[in-house]
């Protein structure tokens, strides 16, 4: 599972920095020649990942998560353990991930490990002759469900570099009979997808995997940020809380009415049909991220500050804050810093300290309201697709958004606006999720900031 993620991180990464690094070369000589190379480039990995789905693996399409949920509690779905279901999810999440859609790979990385775990416990494949004797040991069907909640715990662990959130991930959600035999493995699982993955990205740090393993095993470290808060503070907070609830509430109800309607009325239609959806949620995807930017000023860059340690307007074709998208020398763009990026950068984005006044309300607003309606429309088309990172980028958005009107109110407080964009983050995953314990865990653990566990804590119970 960790290798398959390694791998899943390294193709989307280098995938989306080409895909970004040709589409800003081209564009300082013809802006609708990038335009139709990004759209392009979109189109075709997108493509590759619905006619899997719909030629190969029909059941590596969504998450697997509840599937899986479904499988632990006894009821076997036809074909979500399978190889070919496997092969698919993993090429499937490079072409739906990298291909720019509002979709994330954690939860494809859950239905990954499972797959592993499963093929595993039988031995094998049997249609492809892929058996050995000395895996035939797990017989009983107890077994092979301990080891499919291993794999879960797997697939959390090697998705957010989270061992102890993986852990707990298993117990809260996907396992109805825990025991401390299974404790025990699930734990240890975790903690050898956590040794695999750090020596990998140990090994990608020289540059060998190209884009992917320049960053550190904590995904979005926020430990340099905002340190204390105030009683103060503790109001603007719990709205945040209230806020991700409505919304996460919101979202569930979208999402489940449209896929009531894909499956009734759309999908019925056959393979054609799925293929023509998914090509027109990556054009409108690609039009939105690539032409909202256009419509907004550049900003002024802000006075350096050695201290930050970030460069305005960052270089083309690097990762970071202030995108230069059709600006000036010394201008940037924060809605392209936004869209114009993967989901895991614009997250950085959005948790940065010490970046201050670098976004607009109106920019946030906008992309709120844009992100927000693709991750409703997308979720449930025929590709594998998560809800973490989406959620993630939702609620941070609206966090940060509440966190500048605190820095206009409260002009004497040491406020980071970042913080309130993790606790956004926070609240909507538990409004959409509901869960409260494995996700605090995660979420400290992603973020490397045990400080603000209090908060998080405070805004996960309120949003439930």
């Amino acid at each position: 599972t960790a290798l398959a993620a390694v791998f899943i991180n390294i193709s989307v990464e280098n995938f989306a920095g080409w895909k970004y690094s040709l589409t800003f070369n081209i564009i300082q000589t013809s802006y609708f020649a990038g335009f139709l190379v990004y759209l392009s480039i979109n189109l075709a990995l997108v493509l590759s990942s619905v006619y899997i789905i719909t030629h190969f693996a029909p059941a590596a399409a969504g998450s697997g998560i509840p599937e899986i949920k479904g499988y632990l509690n006894g009821i076997d779905t036809h074909g979500i353990l399978l190889f070919r279901t496997l092969v698919g999810k993993i090429f499937g999440s490079i072409g739906s991930v990298g291909g720019g859609l509002a979709l994330g790979k954690e939860g494809p990385l859950v239905h990954i490990g499972a797959c592993i775990a499963s093929l595993l416990g039988q031995g094998g494949s049997t249609k492809y002759h892929l058996r050995t004797r000395w895996l035939q040991i797990f017989t009983s069907e107890r077994d092979r469900r301990d080891l499919v909640t291993c794999g879960c715990a797997a697939g959390v662990a090697a998705a957010f570099r989270a061992p102890v959130g993986g852990v707990l991930f298993a117990l809260e959600e996907v396992t109805s009979w825990w025991r401390s035999q299974l404790m025990w493995r699930v734990f240890f699982t975790s903690a050898i997808v956590a040794v695999v993955v750090r020596t990998a990205m140990g090994w990608c740090k020289s540059g060998k995997c190209g884009h992917f393993g320049s960053g550190g095993f904590i995904i979005w470290d926020v430990s340099g940020g905002q340190e204390d808060y105030s009683f103060q503070e503790l109001l603007p907070m719990a709205v945040i809380g209230v806020i991700g609830g409505l919304l996460g509430a919101l979202f569930n109800q979208l999402t489940f009415l449209i896929a009531y309607w894909r499956r009734n009325y759309l999908h019925k239609r056959g393979n054609r049909v799925k293929v023509l959806e998914v090509c027109i949620v990556s054009i409108i995807t690609s039009v939105i991220s690539f032409g909202l930017p256009l419509f907004k000023r550049c900003t002024p860059c802000p006075e350096a500050d050695a201290n930050s340690g970030i460069e305005c307007p960052r270089r083309p074709g690097m990762y970071g804050n202030y995108v230069n998208f059709y600006c000036g020398d010394k201008e940037y763009n924060d809605l392209a810093t936004l869209f114009f990026n993967t989901q895991d950068d614009a997250i950085r984005n959005l948790f940065s300290a010490k970046t201050i006044h670098e976004f607009s309300a109106q920019s946030l607003l906008t992309f709120l309201v844009m992100f927000y309606s693709l991750a409703v429309i997308t979720f449930g088309t025929a590709v594998p697709a998560g809800q973490f990172v989406p959620g993630i980028m939702i609620g941070s958005t609206y966090g940060r958004l509440v966190g500048i009107f605190v820095v206009r109110f409260y002009k004497k407080l040491n406020i980071e606006e970042g913080t309130y964009a993790l606790l956004g983050a926070a609240s909507f995953l538990g409004g959409s999720m509901r869960m409260t314990v494995s996700l605090c865990v995660i979420m400290v653990e992603i973020t490397n900031n045990l400080k603000l566990l209090p908060l998080i804590m405070l805004v996960l119970l309120i949003s439930k």
